[in-house]
Protein backbone atom coordinates (compact mmCIF):
# COMPACT_ATOMS: atom_id res chain seq x y z
CA UNK A 1 0.00 0.00 0.00
CA UNK A 2 1.28 3.66 -0.66
CA UNK A 3 0.89 5.01 2.69
CA UNK A 4 2.39 8.32 2.68
CA UNK A 5 4.16 10.28 5.68
CA UNK A 6 5.06 7.21 7.91
CA UNK A 7 6.36 7.90 11.16
CA UNK A 8 10.34 7.56 11.70
CA UNK A 9 11.19 3.88 13.25
CA UNK A 10 13.13 5.56 16.43
CA UNK A 11 9.51 7.70 16.88
CA UNK A 12 7.73 4.65 16.44
CA UNK A 13 9.95 2.62 18.99
CA UNK A 14 9.31 5.58 21.69
CA UNK A 15 5.65 5.56 21.27
CA UNK A 16 5.35 1.85 21.67
CA UNK A 17 7.17 2.72 24.98
CA UNK A 18 4.98 4.96 26.20
CA UNK A 19 1.66 3.39 24.96
CA UNK A 20 1.38 0.82 28.25
CA UNK A 21 1.19 4.41 30.02
CA UNK A 22 -1.70 5.63 28.28
CA UNK A 23 -5.03 5.60 30.02
CA UNK A 24 -7.34 8.39 28.44
CA UNK A 25 -8.49 7.81 24.73
CA UNK A 26 -5.87 8.50 22.14
CA UNK A 27 -7.07 11.99 20.54
CA UNK A 28 -4.93 11.48 17.04
CA UNK A 29 -4.64 15.08 15.25
CA UNK A 30 -3.85 14.34 12.15
CA UNK A 31 -4.21 10.39 11.87
CA UNK A 32 -2.04 10.26 8.04
CA UNK A 33 -1.68 6.12 8.01
CA UNK A 34 -2.69 5.33 11.00
CA UNK A 35 0.77 3.89 12.15
CA UNK A 36 0.45 5.91 15.58
CA UNK A 37 -2.75 3.62 16.28
CA UNK A 38 -0.63 0.64 15.19
CA UNK A 39 2.37 1.32 17.53
CA UNK A 40 -0.63 1.72 20.32
CA UNK A 41 -1.83 -1.65 19.34
CA UNK A 42 1.78 -3.19 19.39
CA UNK A 43 2.68 -1.95 22.61
CA UNK A 44 -0.55 -2.99 24.30
CA UNK A 45 -2.70 -0.30 24.18
CA UNK A 46 -6.28 -1.95 23.80
CA UNK A 47 -9.00 1.05 24.08
CA UNK A 48 -10.59 3.61 22.05
CA UNK A 49 -8.97 5.23 20.14
CA UNK A 50 -10.26 8.77 18.21
CA UNK A 51 -8.72 10.27 15.20
CA UNK A 52 -9.01 12.78 12.29
CA UNK A 53 -7.58 14.48 9.19
CA UNK A 54 -8.87 16.09 6.42
CA UNK A 55 -7.45 14.67 3.27
CA UNK A 56 -8.81 12.28 0.70
CA UNK A 57 -5.95 9.60 1.41
CA UNK A 58 -6.39 9.46 5.32
CA UNK A 59 -10.38 9.66 5.12
CA UNK A 60 -10.74 7.06 2.75
CA UNK A 61 -8.55 4.89 4.86
CA UNK A 62 -10.28 6.01 8.24
CA UNK A 63 -13.58 5.47 6.77
CA UNK A 64 -12.76 2.09 6.47
CA UNK A 65 -11.22 1.51 9.52
CA UNK A 66 -14.12 3.26 11.32
CA UNK A 67 -16.53 1.08 9.75
CA UNK A 68 -18.12 3.51 7.52
CA UNK A 69 -18.83 4.79 3.92
CA UNK A 70 -16.85 7.50 2.36
CA UNK A 71 -19.12 9.23 -0.18
CA UNK A 72 -17.17 9.77 -3.65
CA UNK A 73 -16.91 9.35 -7.03
CA UNK A 74 -15.19 9.93 -9.99
CA UNK A 75 -14.74 13.44 -11.69
CA UNK A 76 -15.90 13.98 -14.69
CA UNK A 77 -12.86 16.04 -16.34
CA UNK A 78 -10.79 12.85 -14.57
CA UNK A 79 -7.89 12.53 -16.75
CA UNK A 80 -8.11 9.65 -19.17
CA UNK A 81 -5.02 7.82 -18.14
CA UNK A 82 -6.73 7.19 -14.47
CA UNK A 83 -10.15 7.13 -15.94
CA UNK A 84 -12.17 3.88 -14.25
CA UNK A 85 -9.48 3.49 -11.77
CA UNK A 86 -11.47 4.61 -8.83
CA UNK A 87 -13.19 1.74 -7.69
CA UNK A 88 -16.37 2.63 -5.29
CA UNK A 89 -18.31 -0.60 -4.82
CA UNK A 90 -17.78 -0.82 -1.33
CA UNK A 91 -15.55 1.16 1.62
CA UNK A 92 -12.67 -1.33 1.34
CA UNK A 93 -12.43 -1.04 -2.27
CA UNK A 94 -12.28 2.98 -1.99
CA UNK A 95 -9.55 3.11 0.58
CA UNK A 96 -7.88 0.17 -1.73
CA UNK A 97 -8.46 1.93 -4.59
CA UNK A 98 -7.07 5.20 -3.44
CA UNK A 99 -4.05 4.35 -2.04
CA UNK A 100 -3.29 2.72 -5.22
CA UNK A 101 -4.16 5.67 -6.65
CA UNK A 102 -1.69 7.84 -4.81
CA UNK A 103 1.12 5.43 -5.90
CA UNK A 104 1.07 6.83 -9.53
CA UNK A 105 1.31 10.70 -8.18
CA UNK A 106 4.73 10.75 -9.64
CA UNK A 107 3.87 9.69 -13.08
CA UNK A 108 0.22 10.34 -13.48
CA UNK A 109 0.43 13.70 -16.09
CA UNK A 110 1.94 11.27 -18.82
CA UNK A 111 4.54 13.79 -19.36
CA UNK A 112 6.96 11.33 -20.88
CA UNK A 113 6.48 8.09 -23.00
CA UNK A 114 7.98 5.90 -20.15
CA UNK A 115 5.18 7.53 -17.16
CA UNK A 116 2.51 6.80 -19.94
CA UNK A 117 3.82 3.00 -20.03
CA UNK A 118 3.95 2.96 -16.48
CA UNK A 119 0.19 3.74 -16.12
CA UNK A 120 -0.44 1.68 -18.87
CA UNK A 121 1.06 -0.67 -17.14
CA UNK A 122 -0.39 -0.27 -14.29
CA UNK A 123 -3.91 -0.57 -15.59
CA UNK A 124 -3.56 -3.72 -16.78
CA UNK A 125 -2.59 -5.26 -13.65
CA UNK A 126 -5.50 -2.93 -11.14
CA UNK A 127 -7.63 -5.82 -10.83
CA UNK A 128 -4.70 -8.55 -8.94
CA UNK A 129 -3.20 -5.02 -7.32
CA UNK A 130 -6.59 -4.39 -5.74
CA UNK A 131 -7.09 -7.83 -4.60
CA UNK A 132 -3.31 -7.71 -2.72
CA UNK A 133 -4.18 -4.57 -1.27
CA UNK A 134 -7.67 -5.08 0.32
CA UNK A 135 -5.84 -7.98 1.82
CA UNK A 136 -3.48 -6.18 3.12
CA UNK A 137 -5.93 -3.64 4.70
CA UNK A 138 -7.97 -6.16 5.77
CA UNK A 139 -5.18 -7.40 8.45
CA UNK A 140 -4.49 -4.36 8.64
CA UNK A 141 -7.45 -3.75 10.36
CA UNK A 142 -7.06 -6.40 12.41
CA UNK A 143 -4.22 -5.34 13.91
CA UNK A 144 -5.41 -2.63 15.33
CA UNK A 145 -9.80 -3.08 15.43
CA UNK A 146 -11.96 -0.34 14.83
CA UNK A 147 -10.97 3.57 14.91
CA UNK A 148 -13.61 6.47 15.45
CA UNK A 149 -12.52 8.52 12.45
CA UNK A 150 -13.45 11.87 11.47
CA UNK A 151 -12.55 13.82 8.36
CA UNK A 152 -12.76 16.95 10.48
CA UNK A 153 -10.81 19.91 10.95
CA UNK A 154 -7.91 19.33 13.95
CA UNK A 155 -8.83 22.54 15.75
CA UNK A 156 -12.13 21.96 15.82
CA UNK A 157 -11.86 18.54 17.18
CA UNK A 158 -9.44 19.97 19.76
CA UNK A 159 -11.99 22.12 20.84
CA UNK A 160 -14.88 19.66 20.97
CA UNK A 161 -13.43 16.91 23.25
CA UNK A 162 -12.92 16.64 27.00
CA UNK A 163 -9.58 17.85 27.99
CA UNK A 164 -10.00 15.41 31.08
CA UNK A 165 -10.78 12.57 29.05
CA UNK A 166 -8.22 12.07 25.92
CA UNK A 167 -4.42 12.16 25.55
CA UNK A 168 -3.55 14.10 22.20
CA UNK A 169 -0.99 12.86 19.64
CA UNK A 170 0.17 15.46 17.08
CA UNK A 171 2.25 15.37 14.57
CA UNK A 172 2.17 18.72 13.27
CA UNK A 173 3.42 19.13 9.40
CA UNK A 174 6.92 21.32 8.84
CA UNK A 175 5.65 23.19 5.60
CA UNK A 176 2.40 24.98 4.31
CA UNK A 177 0.46 23.11 1.81
CA UNK A 178 2.55 19.72 1.98
CA UNK A 179 -0.57 17.10 1.83
CA UNK A 180 -2.23 19.66 -0.89
CA UNK A 181 0.68 19.11 -3.24
CA UNK A 182 0.83 15.20 -2.47
CA UNK A 183 -2.87 15.02 -3.29
CA UNK A 184 -2.50 16.72 -6.39
CA UNK A 185 -3.35 13.64 -8.27
CA UNK A 186 -6.66 12.88 -6.22
CA UNK A 187 -8.14 16.38 -6.87
CA UNK A 188 -8.03 15.55 -10.20
CA UNK A 189 -9.55 12.22 -10.13
CA UNK A 190 -11.81 12.36 -7.59
CA UNK A 191 -14.29 14.38 -5.81
CA UNK A 192 -15.24 13.83 -2.19
CA UNK A 193 -16.74 16.59 0.62
CA UNK A 194 -14.11 17.54 1.96
CA UNK A 195 -14.27 18.90 5.32
CA UNK A 196 -13.11 22.61 5.80
CA UNK A 197 -9.99 23.48 7.88
CA UNK A 198 -7.50 25.80 9.11
CA UNK A 199 -4.13 25.62 8.29
CA UNK A 200 -1.94 23.66 10.21
CA UNK A 201 1.81 24.18 10.69
CA UNK A 202 4.70 23.45 13.31
CA UNK A 203 4.84 27.01 13.60
CA UNK A 204 0.41 27.42 14.42
CA UNK A 205 0.95 28.03 18.07
CA UNK A 206 -2.54 28.17 18.50
CA UNK A 207 -2.63 24.41 18.11
CA UNK A 208 0.14 23.55 21.25
CA UNK A 209 -2.11 26.59 23.32
CA UNK A 210 -5.27 24.02 22.40
CA UNK A 211 -3.26 21.00 23.23
CA UNK A 212 -1.99 22.64 26.29
CA UNK A 213 -5.32 22.17 28.00
CA UNK A 214 -5.28 18.77 28.04
CA UNK A 215 -3.88 16.49 30.57
CA UNK A 216 -1.41 14.55 28.98
CA UNK A 217 0.16 14.66 25.15
CA UNK A 218 2.74 13.46 23.24
CA UNK A 219 3.67 15.98 20.14
CA UNK A 220 6.22 15.29 17.58
CA UNK A 221 8.59 18.11 16.30
CA UNK A 222 10.82 17.91 13.66
CA UNK A 223 12.61 21.32 14.33
CA UNK A 224 13.67 22.49 17.47
CA UNK A 225 10.95 25.29 18.55
CA UNK A 226 11.62 27.33 22.19
CA UNK A 227 8.45 28.74 21.45
CA UNK A 228 6.79 25.60 21.24
CA UNK A 229 8.67 24.64 24.28
CA UNK A 230 7.47 27.17 26.37
CA UNK A 231 4.14 26.25 25.54
CA UNK A 232 4.07 22.81 26.30
CA UNK A 233 7.36 22.10 28.12
CA UNK A 234 10.74 20.66 27.12
CA UNK A 235 11.04 17.52 24.99
CA UNK A 236 11.59 14.13 27.35
CA UNK A 237 12.94 12.21 24.07
CA UNK A 238 15.69 13.88 21.57
CA UNK A 239 16.25 11.29 18.53
CA UNK A 240 19.11 12.09 16.18
CA UNK A 241 17.66 11.19 12.41
CA UNK A 242 21.17 11.63 10.46
CA UNK A 243 22.38 14.42 8.39
CA UNK A 244 21.94 16.80 11.42
CA UNK A 245 18.06 16.69 12.00
CA UNK A 246 17.20 15.67 14.83
CA UNK A 247 13.38 14.62 16.01
CA UNK A 248 11.57 15.60 19.44
CA UNK A 249 8.97 14.44 21.47
CA UNK A 250 7.36 16.41 24.00
CA UNK A 251 5.21 14.56 26.60
CA UNK A 252 3.66 15.48 29.68
CA UNK A 253 3.40 13.31 32.46
CA UNK A 254 5.81 10.45 30.89
CA UNK A 255 9.23 9.12 31.53
CA UNK A 256 12.31 10.59 29.95
CA UNK A 257 13.40 8.22 27.32
CA UNK A 258 16.95 8.04 26.03
CA UNK A 259 17.08 5.91 22.25
CA UNK A 260 20.47 4.83 21.43
CA UNK A 261 20.69 2.76 18.31
CA UNK A 262 24.19 1.40 16.98
CA UNK A 263 24.34 0.02 13.41
CA UNK A 264 25.60 -3.29 12.40
CA UNK A 265 28.94 -3.51 10.41
CA UNK A 266 30.63 -5.79 8.33
CA UNK A 267 34.19 -6.02 6.91
CA UNK A 268 34.64 -4.95 3.49
CA UNK A 269 38.34 -6.28 1.64
CA UNK A 270 40.51 -6.21 0.18
CA UNK A 271 40.95 -2.35 0.65
CA UNK A 272 43.62 -0.54 -1.64
CA UNK A 273 46.93 0.12 0.46
CA UNK A 274 48.14 3.82 1.91
CA UNK A 275 51.52 3.34 0.43
CA UNK A 276 50.50 1.24 -2.86
CA UNK A 277 50.69 3.57 -6.07
CA UNK A 278 48.68 3.22 -9.31
CA UNK A 279 50.37 2.51 -12.31
CA UNK A 280 47.57 2.85 -14.87
CA UNK A 281 47.62 -0.68 -15.74
CA UNK A 282 45.79 -2.12 -12.71
CA UNK A 283 41.67 -3.52 -13.77
CA UNK A 284 38.77 -1.09 -12.36
CA UNK A 285 35.94 -2.44 -11.59
CA UNK A 286 32.98 -2.19 -8.79
CA UNK A 287 31.58 -4.80 -6.58
CA UNK A 288 27.69 -4.93 -4.77
CA UNK A 289 27.79 -4.59 -0.94
CA UNK A 290 25.29 -4.48 1.74
CA UNK A 291 24.50 -2.10 4.08
CA UNK A 292 26.27 -3.10 7.07
CA UNK A 293 29.72 -3.68 4.93
CA UNK A 294 28.70 0.25 3.64
CA UNK A 295 28.07 1.35 6.96
CA UNK A 296 31.69 -0.12 7.74
CA UNK A 297 33.22 2.12 5.35
CA UNK A 298 31.25 5.09 6.60
CA UNK A 299 33.17 4.41 10.14
CA UNK A 300 36.73 4.50 8.85
CA UNK A 301 36.71 6.81 5.68
CA UNK A 302 33.92 9.41 6.21
CA UNK A 303 34.85 12.63 7.15
CA UNK A 304 33.82 13.42 10.81
CA UNK A 305 32.53 16.29 10.11
CA UNK A 306 29.68 14.93 8.06
CA UNK A 307 26.61 13.69 9.69
CA UNK A 308 25.54 10.82 6.99
CA UNK A 309 21.78 9.43 7.22
CA UNK A 310 21.76 6.14 5.52
CA UNK A 311 17.80 5.56 5.47
CA UNK A 312 16.35 4.93 2.35
CA UNK A 313 19.80 3.33 0.68
CA UNK A 314 18.51 0.98 -2.14
CA UNK A 315 21.98 -0.45 -3.59
CA UNK A 316 25.53 0.00 -2.47
CA UNK A 317 28.69 -0.96 -4.01
CA UNK A 318 32.32 -0.85 -3.98
CA UNK A 319 34.71 0.48 -6.50
CA UNK A 320 38.02 -1.04 -7.09
CA UNK A 321 40.98 -1.62 -8.92
CA UNK A 322 42.59 -5.03 -9.45
CA UNK A 323 39.70 -6.18 -7.39
CA UNK A 324 40.66 -3.78 -4.05
CA UNK A 325 38.27 -1.51 -2.71
CA UNK A 326 39.57 2.21 -3.13
CA UNK A 327 35.70 3.69 -2.53
CA UNK A 328 32.56 3.28 -2.32
CA UNK A 329 29.06 4.78 -3.25
CA UNK A 330 25.43 4.26 -1.81
CA UNK A 331 22.12 4.74 -3.97
CA UNK A 332 18.85 5.82 -2.98
CA UNK A 333 16.01 5.02 -5.94
CA UNK A 334 14.28 7.68 -7.52
CA UNK A 335 10.56 7.51 -8.11
CA UNK A 336 10.72 10.41 -11.14
CA UNK A 337 12.63 13.17 -10.84
CA UNK A 338 11.69 17.36 -10.63
CA UNK A 339 15.16 18.10 -12.50
CA UNK A 340 15.47 19.02 -15.98
CA UNK A 341 18.11 17.15 -17.50
CA UNK A 342 19.14 17.29 -21.09
CA UNK A 343 17.87 14.41 -22.81
CA UNK A 344 15.62 12.76 -20.31
CA UNK A 345 12.06 13.21 -21.80
CA UNK A 346 11.94 9.68 -21.80
CA UNK A 347 11.81 8.20 -18.20
CA UNK A 348 13.24 9.10 -14.68
CA UNK A 349 16.43 8.55 -15.89
CA UNK A 350 18.05 9.51 -12.53
CA UNK A 351 19.46 7.91 -9.16
CA UNK A 352 20.72 9.59 -6.42
CA UNK A 353 23.71 8.96 -5.18
CA UNK A 354 23.45 9.43 -1.09
CA UNK A 355 26.99 9.01 -0.36
CA UNK A 356 30.30 8.36 -2.07
CA UNK A 357 34.33 8.49 -0.50
CA UNK A 358 37.64 7.07 -1.17
CA UNK A 359 39.27 5.21 1.10
CA UNK A 360 42.41 7.09 2.44
CA UNK A 361 45.45 7.22 0.51
CA UNK A 362 49.07 9.05 0.27
CA UNK A 363 50.19 8.06 -2.65
CA UNK A 364 46.47 9.33 -4.88
CA UNK A 365 45.69 12.73 -4.07
CA UNK A 366 42.37 12.55 -6.60
CA UNK A 367 41.15 9.22 -5.73
CA UNK A 368 38.05 10.83 -5.06
CA UNK A 369 37.73 11.86 -8.47
CA UNK A 370 38.30 8.17 -9.88
CA UNK A 371 36.09 7.32 -7.73
CA UNK A 372 32.86 9.62 -9.20
CA UNK A 373 34.14 8.72 -12.32
CA UNK A 374 33.90 5.16 -12.07
CA UNK A 375 30.38 5.11 -10.17
CA UNK A 376 28.99 7.48 -13.19
CA UNK A 377 30.07 4.58 -15.20
CA UNK A 378 28.10 2.45 -17.82
CA UNK A 379 28.63 -1.08 -16.13
CA UNK A 380 27.57 0.58 -13.24
CA UNK A 381 24.49 1.75 -14.22
CA UNK A 382 23.38 -1.53 -16.43
CA UNK A 383 23.81 -3.44 -12.52
CA UNK A 384 21.67 -0.90 -11.19
CA UNK A 385 18.77 -0.92 -14.03
CA UNK A 386 18.51 -4.63 -13.06
CA UNK A 387 18.80 -4.14 -9.88
CA UNK A 388 16.31 -1.83 -9.21
CA UNK A 389 14.27 -2.19 -12.29
CA UNK A 390 15.20 1.37 -13.67
CA UNK A 391 16.11 2.81 -17.19
CA UNK A 392 18.90 5.14 -16.00
CA UNK A 393 20.56 7.68 -17.89
CA UNK A 394 21.63 10.04 -14.66
CA UNK A 395 23.30 10.00 -11.75
CA UNK A 396 22.48 13.15 -9.23
CA UNK A 397 23.43 14.29 -5.49
CA UNK A 398 24.08 17.36 -3.36
CA UNK A 399 27.08 18.52 -2.05
CA UNK A 400 27.12 20.46 0.94
CA UNK A 401 30.16 23.48 0.82
CA UNK A 402 31.18 26.75 2.76
CA UNK A 403 31.69 28.05 -0.65
CA UNK A 404 29.77 27.94 -4.37
CA UNK A 405 31.66 25.16 -5.85
CA UNK A 406 32.63 21.98 -4.40
CA UNK A 407 36.09 20.96 -5.57
CA UNK A 408 35.36 17.31 -5.31
CA UNK A 409 32.23 17.11 -7.84
CA UNK A 410 33.85 20.13 -10.32
CA UNK A 411 34.72 18.74 -13.78
CA UNK A 412 33.42 14.98 -13.41
CA UNK A 413 29.91 16.45 -12.15
CA UNK A 414 28.27 19.26 -14.34
CA UNK A 415 26.41 21.93 -11.33
CA UNK A 416 23.06 21.62 -12.00
CA UNK A 417 21.94 24.53 -9.13
CA UNK A 418 23.08 26.15 -5.96
CA UNK A 419 21.34 27.40 -3.16
CA UNK A 420 22.69 29.24 -0.31
CA UNK A 421 21.62 29.06 3.55
CA UNK A 422 21.34 32.54 4.47
CA UNK A 423 21.59 32.01 8.13
CA UNK A 424 24.78 29.76 8.50
CA UNK A 425 26.06 30.67 4.62
CA UNK A 426 26.68 27.10 3.48
CA UNK A 427 25.90 25.97 0.07
CA UNK A 428 23.57 23.40 -1.16
CA UNK A 429 24.80 22.24 -4.70
CA UNK A 430 23.37 19.96 -6.53
CA UNK A 431 25.53 17.73 -9.28
CA UNK A 432 24.60 15.67 -11.74
CA UNK A 433 26.53 13.10 -14.05
CA UNK A 434 25.57 11.16 -17.33
CA UNK A 435 26.29 7.48 -17.60
CA UNK A 436 27.87 7.14 -20.55
CA UNK A 437 31.34 6.00 -20.65
CA UNK A 438 32.60 2.11 -19.49
CA UNK A 439 34.83 1.76 -16.43
CA UNK A 440 38.06 1.38 -18.31
CA UNK A 441 37.18 4.64 -20.18
CA UNK A 442 36.76 6.51 -17.01
CA UNK A 443 39.91 4.95 -15.84
CA UNK A 444 41.57 6.54 -18.90
CA UNK A 445 40.19 9.70 -18.47
CA UNK A 446 40.63 10.04 -14.82
CA UNK A 447 44.60 9.01 -15.79
CA UNK A 448 44.70 11.59 -18.05
CA UNK A 449 42.66 14.78 -16.43
CA UNK A 450 43.53 14.04 -13.17
CA UNK A 451 46.23 11.78 -11.81
CA UNK A 452 49.08 13.53 -10.02
CA UNK A 453 52.27 12.07 -11.55
CA UNK A 454 55.31 12.61 -9.03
Amino acid sequence: MSFIGAVSASVRKVLAQYAGDVRLTPLIIGAGNFTVPSVLRTGGYVGRIKACDVTLYTSALGAYLGGWDLELREREDCPDLLKGLLRTGSALEKAASISLLLGLREVWQGKNAFQVRFVEQYRHCWDALMEKTCANLERYRQHIGSIDYQARDGFELLEACDSDRHTVFAFPPTYKAGYEKLEALLRAAVEWPQPAYREMTDKSLELYEQIARFGSYYVVLEKDLPEVYAILGKPSAVLPRGRGRTTYIIARHAPTVVVRAFAKTAPVGPIWSDSAPVTGRELPGFAPINRAQSLRLNQLYLARRIDYYDGGVDACIVLTLDGKVIGKADFFKQQGTQWKLPDNSDGPDCIYIMCDLAVASTCEKRLAKLVLLLLSSVEVRDWLNARLNMRLGWAITTAFSAGPVSMKYRGVFKLYNRKQNKQTGQYALNYYVKFEHTLGENYAIWQKKYRKIS
